[in-house]
């Protein structure tokens, strides 16, 4: 397959469809080839050969309702996100490391660990970060954005380039996912998706028992999770903003921007992330298949259908339009 329309496959990973048939099933012989398909398909990533003899790689993507299921086998090599690279990126991504055979070596945050098969590991990739394969290592990348983890924010920092405590949550959530990796279009969607966010409420589990585990309090703010409410129960007000909240939480405008400070997150953005969510939930409806998504954007809050657009674009990395149709295309 052309690394063009390996590309084009690639771009579509992050849109949050469930799609557990692969998007990129490849090898790629050569470590040149490999460097060309790594530029392609993600350019906020180095990559280094340290193979002594031919290289070759091994890639299968799968999308599933919550991010990126991607398995690799590879090749002694280094994966490298650069501090350039990192800032470069508008929106950055939990990237969660499963090992299943050779060995791993990851480094983020000054903290680095060795992984064996079986073993877990976290990345943020908001910041730098290393990753060292060894000869013919085999491994699985769980792709998340930040909000599927309520509380990443306080915790990132702290438990990136660790191993996670291998809980019987973190274990099911990882072999659920690879099962699904492996079942056919034509099994119960439904059921999948069941499983899917099971899988998301078990892993945040895990991280947040890691962070326990490392003496981090991951106990959320009261005042943020009462923004969190005020924003979903006025959602439609257009003009909901920074000053609202600070006044439905008693709190002057700045010391309502130091609190979200603290969890690396502004209002506004909190205010679009919610809108995005539940518009997102919206287009995944059959009943609103009906509805234009002008109106649901405007039910939504958003007062300008081009900004909305791109927001959404910049969230799912697709257009809503787009996103409705993949939708529609999975239902069938």
């Amino acid at each position: 397959m052309a690394a063009t329309q390996l590309a084009a496959k690639a771009a579509t990973l992050f849109s949050g469809a469930l799609d557990l048939n692969p998007m990129v099933c490849e090898t790629v012989h050569g470590f040149a080839p490999w460097k060309d398909f790594v530029h392609d398909h993600f350019p906020w990533l180095e990559h280094r050969n340290n193979s002594l003899g031919d290289f070759q790689a091994q890639v299968s993507a799968y999308r599933t309702g919550i991010g990126a299921l991607t398995t690799i086998c590879a090749d002694a090599s280094e994966v490298i996100r650069t501090r350039h690279l990192a800032e470069a990126t508008e929106e950055g991504f939990i990237k969660l490391m499963w090992q299943m055979s050779g060995k791993l070596q990851i480094e983020q945050d000054e903290r680095q660990c060795s992984l064996a098969p079986g073993q877990a590991a976290v990345l943020d990739t908001a910041r730098p970060y290393r990753i060292s394969l060894s000869e013919g290592a085999h491994f699985a990348v769980l792709m998340l954005p930040h909000d599927s983890c309520p509380g990443w924010q306080r915790i990132s920092q702290k438990i990136c380039g660790a191993r996670i405590g291998q809980t019987p949550s973190i274990r099911a959530a990882l072999g659920a996912l690879m099962a699904l990796s492996g079942t056919p279009s034509s099994s119960d969607a439904v059921c999948n998706e069941t499983v899917i966010q099971a899988v998301q409420q078990m892993l945040s589990s895990s991280l947040h028992h890691t962070a326990s585990e490392l003496g981090i309090d991951t106990n959320a703010n009261p005042k943020l999770e009462r923004a969190q409410r005020h924003i979903e129960q006025n959602i439609g007000n257009p003009g909901l903003d920074a000053n609202d909240l600070a006044s439905a939480l008693c709190m002057s405008r700045r010391s309502l921007y130091l609190m979200f400070k603290q969890y690396q997150i502004t209002p506004g953005k909190m205010i679009h992330d919610i809108r995005l969510e539940q518009i997102r939930q919206v287009l995944e409806q059959e009943e609103h298949r009906h509805r234009k998504i002008t109106d649901i954007a405007l039910d939504a809050g958003f007062g300008d259908y081009a900004t909305f657009s791109r927001l959404f674009k910049k969230r799912f990395g697709v257009t809503p339009s787009e996103y409705r149709l993949r939708m529609k295309a999975s239902h069938h």
